[in-house]
């Protein structure tokens, strides 16, 4: 039977947690602006959840920045047809504006700052790098042709939570950035109290709101009723205010952040706009669980910690119209949507507030979202295969695997607080394996670098690693040892004097193990994803790191070599090829359409071949591989 992994998260304080994640910054000869970039860096790629070399993800911090320290622009998910015909969300610009320790002065370093990226974006500010007014003439020309389903959001990134009087200044700074861009500006705020949420139980204070409505208790701990629309919008704006994210009502057991992810139904805003008087009868309702609840004397109920466990896109339609409608500015008046408004109040949601434990609120949101249409990426967390894995990487390979938010930083955390409790010393987290796995195993090269989705439960590639072909932890354990291999050899944004490498993190993947599927198949060998594994593993063993190093430089000549617009079989001078490298990288014909990579595959040709040829006397690299298979075998 295998042990599960003692993550003991409830014992770790907030304190300790935030003492682990920011030690990397306190080490070392770095200086004050390192640190702070650092910092920033790490706390917005894990609460967005994207990796380094998201070329969507802009460094702007230094001299001349605009009050821009890192933008983001998060894209509303293309290729899903289904999905994007339902869908009412576009895309997302997230303007982060980071402070790390001390440079963080509150409502005046709020104020302050906001009012300069607002003049930034105005074109208000003449004082700004080179790379700043590039990324300045991107947001200009996306806001020009930005719809209401598009968003501009500014962040405040801090070490500790956002204080009441900060919150007032995050809703000044609000209204100063919707009277110039109406309709698609919003403020938030995070800081490592929210990776820490995200990652655990809490610790923070109890939250709490009070809520009107129609109820009765049918059974103890349940109230069941309705909400009138306007008063459910209230309740939003209160919690947002109270919190500083949204978002944050979703995350209880919904751990992976999800932000301008989420699609939202176009038909529950439609209903929304045109019929709210009738919400009640079209929508099927909300369900909040709270840690307790109680009632007052005029109805309403104080709901303490509250979070939406299903219903979010109800919540989110509601708030994106309510928001348009109820909160749009201005002094005028508007005979059409005083209409709407007497409409609107007549309208309401059918909700269902439940009292329970963490062990019930996962029983919940499971069965509550199982006749719905969110998305299995929701519950990531709650995925018995992610669980199942974290268990088996433990016992199989002394490794954390991470499957939430910050859940590294909490066990080590942990560790270091327990000192006779199992210490790890290598992580991995466990959605970047399978990426890898993809990349490289399943062939899927362009998927892993351009879209989540397909890697997510429910996505195509995950129905095949967990039902077709299921992952083994010896997969996901060679999958980290090609991703060390890759970081090795500075694949990804520290790619420095290899530019080539900027990019190409996961075609190198793809290289390394069609190289070795070569071999496989020339030798007559198990080739299936199985047999890939084993082959890879017998190579990692310390008696054949030479042999692995040939393969792995092979792999590197590949990449190099196609990245590289002199060569005769460059992508450059692929036949599709349009100009946009980063968008070809992430094409789904890549590795997979042989009329479309015809150079790629006539260089993988090329290299199969040299791979063959004998060295001075020695033995080809091919032969070498094959007689470490061998011995492995024997």
């Amino acid at each position: 039977m295998v042990a599960a992994v003692p993550s003991n998260q409830d014992e770790i304080t907030f304190e300790q947690f935030s003492e682990e994640w920011l030690l990397e910054f306190e080490q070392g000869e770095l200086s004050p602006f390192e640190k702070g970039q650092r910092f920033a860096f790490k706390l917005v790629t894990q609460w967005l959840g994207v990796t380094e070399d998201d070329e969507d993800l802009i460094l702007c911090d230094g001299t001349g920045d605009g009050g821009i320290d890192i933008a983001y622009l998060r894209r509303s998910e293309i290729g899903d047809t289904e999905q994007d015909e339902q869908s009412v969300e576009g895309d997302t610009w997230y303007l982060i504006q980071s402070k790390y320790g001390t440079a963080f002065q509150g409502a005046d370093t709020i104020v302050g700052e906001g009012r300069k990226v607002i003049a930034t974006l105005t074109g208000n500010n003449d004082r700004l790098s080179e790379h700043t007014t590039q990324l300045v003439g991107r947001l200009q020309n996306f806001v020009t042709g930005a719809s209401d389903r598009d968003k501009l959001v500014l962040v405040f990134a801090t070490i500790m939570p956002m204080r009441e009087d900060d919150r007032r200044a995050l809703n000044d700074i609000r209204t100063l950035g919707n009277q110039e861009f109406p309709g698609i500006f919003d403020v938030e705020d995070i800081s490592l109290q929210t990776i820490r949420d995200a990652g655990g139980p809490i610790h923070s204070p109890a939250i709490s709101l009070s809520i009107q409505g129609e109820f009765v208790e049918p059974s103890a701990g349940l109230r069941v009723g309705t909400i009138p629309l306007t008063t459910l919008y209230q309740f939003l704006k209160g919690y947002r205010d109270k919190t500083g994210n949204l978002d944050q009502l979703y995350e209880k057991n919904v751990r992976q952040f999800l932000g301008g992810r989420r699609k939202i139904n176009k038909g529950i805003a439609q209903t929304l706009e045109t019929e709210p008087e009738m919400f009640g009868l079209y929508n099927n309702g909300i369900t909040i669980v709270v840690s307790d609840f109680w009632a007052r004397t005029d109805g309403s109920l104080v709901l303490y910690d509250p979070y939406v466990v299903n219903g979010c896109q109800t919540t989110k339609s509601i708030w994106n119209v309510l928001q348009q409608k109820l909160d749009p500015g201005g002094t005028g008046q508007s005979e059409a949507l005083e209409q709407w408004r007497v409409k609107a109040e007549r309208g309401v949601v059918v909700t269902k507030i439940v009292k329970g434990s963490d062990v019930a609120l996962t029983k919940i949101t499971k069965f509550t979202n199982s006749q719905n249409a969110v998305r299995e990426q929701d519950l990531l967390a709650l995925d018995t295969s992610f669980k199942t894995w974290e268990e088996n990487m433990s016992s199989h390979y002394d490794m954390f695997l991470e499957i939430q938010r910050g859940g590294w930083d909490t066990r080590k955390a942990f560790q270091k607080s327990h000192p006779n409790e199992r210490q790890f010393v290598e992580s991995a987290n466990a959605f970047d394996l399978i990426k890898v796995y993809g990349a490289g195993w399943l062939r899927w090269p362009g998927q892993a670098y351009g879209r989540s989705a397909p890697f997510l439960p429910g996505g195509s590639i995950f129905k095949q690693v967990t039902e077709t072909e299921p992952i083994t932890v010896d997969d996901l354990y060679a999958s980290y040892r090609l991703q060390q291999s890759a970081e090795k050899f500075k694949f990804g944004r520290g790619a420095g004097v290899q530019p080539s490498r900027r990019l190409t993190r996961f075609l190198y993947y793809f290289v390394v193990m069609d190289l070795l599927r070569d071999v496989l198949i020339r030798t007559n060998q198990d080739y299936s994803s199985q047999g890939l594994t084993t082959a890879f593993r017998c190579l990692l063993q310390d008696c054949n790191q030479d042999t692995l190093q040939l393969l792995l430089d092979a792999s590197i000549d590949v990449v190099d070599e196609y990245l590289n617009q002199e060569s005769d079989d460059s992508v450059f001078k692929e036949r599709e090829f349009e100009g946009n490298l980063n968008g070809w990288l992430k094409s789904e014909r890549l590795g997979r359409n042989e009329d479309a990579t015809h150079r790629l595959n006539s260089l993988m040709a090329t290299h199969k071949a040299i791979f063959g040829r004998a060295r001075r006397g020695q033995s080809s690299p091919r032969d070498m591989v094959t007689q470490a298979l061998a011995s492995y075998s024997a």
